[in-house]
């Protein structure tokens, strides 16, 4: 074939598994280059809040066979054995590598527990989440402003600070003159400072190069091997070899929701990543034989959100996700006007979003609404909106009764009143006898006020009554990938790996982790097998 650049190496996107992939397989001697779609750099990774779970990590102290346990229960049964097993022993160390190679400042997360703690095995209260001290952006130099913020977490925070400072619910609590002077200093924590540490390692320190708004359109193909990529920048295409293979680490489907409607359960999709996650692992694999393969989608990484009227990102509506029905004064109905979960623990919600009644051929829980009241708006934030700042309509609909609410909202306001009724009266005993709210640590932690008996729990009975029609909105985090082999290889339909072809991160087949989610695996799964890709590769010949 005809070539117009030559390297080694080639990674299409520039998230947490593609420069982690970049890095191992430069620091083994490859020639290495970063396509970057966007037209910035860091990928999902950057706009996440930067948690990588990863048991039995270097920085605390863990069990081993407590660890697996906790594992195979988010499995479910769901986890391919051999992939499940290599996250987990080389987790942590891609992660020492990273941190003594690479320059990334990791620390624990003081006091932030499993997801399932207390009440699953194997669960500890805190030491399995990683994350970054404060980053310095000014360091990456020409790169500072060609990379990546997070509209979706408060900048210039560790999550320490943050839950100091009253976690997400607390928002009139956190210090915003410090937050401020480091915004202005540009010190960047959450997954901003993650992938700031990595792309300083890799486009600074190692001078590997990068190209934005480039994409990976084709995969080059000789006698059954990747041998290069075609590139298309700006209406230009460019056909670069690649030695010893393509990585891709061009995250799922998100933007694409013909394919989330096909494999995410729901009838409606959007996204709060960034526009430019539309498939592409699908397409390119696709082109070439590659095998897909899936987890079961009701309990991965998704959430219910909205799209603040004006907000955009990259040319595209802005969707957030909404964790305000777990703080007190508010709740969730369905259209029937009836709770039907936990609105502070989404791994115990997702599933009943998803659930489908095959009589009446129908998601009875879907779409959600959430309810608040005056108390609410007095003491906590929704979204971007703080206390006394009106709030938009149609996104809003305010009433002074709960009948009138679920009139404007297109819900049984009769039914409503009535779960109302019995909800003040749970939180005014701090017990949530019907779902259990307020039972899980992490969640009160995340969207709990600690000033309350129950952190997640409080009354819903002081008018005006304010409501919201919810959609759901992913995270990057999608249900079918690229199936992979123990060396990230991608496989071809016919059970072969496909030689010179590596996937990681949300492009690969979640068949290491299973059914099930905790916050930081889809870091922990990037990192691990970008590593694992770009060694491999290195000694591939």
């Amino acid at each position: 074939m005809n070539f117009d650049a030559s390297f080694d190496w080639v990674c299409a996107g520039s998230g947490l598994a593609s420069v982690t992939a970049a890095l191992a397989a430069h620091d083994e001697g490859l020639s290495v280059l970063i396509a970057e779609k966007a037209p910035k750099l860091g990928g999902v990774c950057a706009y996440s809040g930067g948690e990588v779970f990863v048991p039995c990590n270097h920085k605390a102290p863990d069990d081993p066979e407590a660890a697996k346990a906790y594992l195979d229960f988010l499995a479910g049964g769901y986890a391919d054995p051999e992939l499940a097993r290599l996250l987990f022993e080389t987790g942590p160390v891609a992660a020492r590598y990273l941190e003594e190679s690479c320059g990334v400042k990791w620390k624990t997360i003081k006091d932030f527990p499993d997801y399932h703690y207390p009440h699953a095995p194997g669960t500890v209260a805190s030491g399995r989440y990683l994350e970054v001290e404060l980053f310095e952006g000014k360091s990456l130099l020409e790169w500072q402003h060609k990379t990546y913020l997070t509209p979706h977490m408060p900048l210039g925070l560790t999550h320490d600070e943050l839950f100091n400072f009253g976690g997400l619910c607390g928002l009139l609590n956190w210090d915003f003159r410090l937050m401020g002077r480091r915004i202005r200093e540009d010190l960047r924590g959450f997954g901003p400072g993650m992938m700031g540490y990595l792309l300083r390692a890799a486009l600074v320190d190692r001078k590997i190069e990068a190209r934005l708004k480039t994409a990976v359109t084709q995969l080059l193909v000789e006698d059954g091997r990747v041998v290069g990529a075609v590139l298309t920048s700006d209406g230009r295409e460019t056909r670069v070899q690649a030695r010893r293979g393509v990585m891709l680490g061009v995250g799922g489907y998100d933007w694409r929701p013909d394919l989330a409607r096909y494999y995410e359960g729901l009838p409606e999709w959007n996204s709060a990543v960034q526009p430019s996650v539309t498939g592409d692992n699908h397409v390119l694999g696709g082109e070439i034989g590659a095998q897909l393969a899936g987890v079961p989608p009701h309990n991965l990484g998704m959430f219910m959100g909205y799209a603040v009227p004006g907000e955009s990102h990259d040319g595209a509506p802005m969707f957030r996700a909404s964790w305000e029905g777990g703080y007190p004064h508010a709740l969730w109905v369905n259209r029937a006007g009836e709770r039907f979960c936990d609105e502070s623990f989404y791994r115990e919600y997702l599933p009943k979003v998803h659930a489908w009644d095959g009589v009446r051929q129908t998601h009875p829980n879907f779409p959600v609404y959430v309810i608040f009241d005056a108390s609410f708006r007095a003491k906590y934030g929704f979204g971007t909106f703080l206390p006394g700042m009106p709030l938009p309509e149609p996104l809003f609909q305010q009433a002074e009764t709960p009948q009138a609410l679920g009139e404007k909202l297109g819900i049984d306001g009769e039914a409503l009143a009535l779960t109302l009724e019995r909800f003040n009266g749970l939180a005014e005993q701090g017990v949530d006898s019907d779902f259990g709210r307020g039972t899980y640590p992490w969640a009160a932690m995340m969207c709990g006020d600690k000033s309350r008996p129950n952190p997640n729990l409080g009354p819903v009975n002081t008018p005006p009554y304010f409501g919201a029609r919810l959609v759901p909105v992913g995270v990057g985090i999608n249900a079918v990938g690229l199936k992979t082999n123990a060396h990230a290889q991608v496989m071809h339909v016919r059970g072969h790996a496909i030689e010179g072809l590596y996937a990681a991160g949300n492009a690969a087949a979640a068949l290491d982790t299973g059914a099930g989610y905790q916050s930081g695996l889809s870091n922990l799964r990037g990192m691990t097998w970008g590593f694992i890709a770009g060694r491999h590769a290195a000694a591939s010949r």
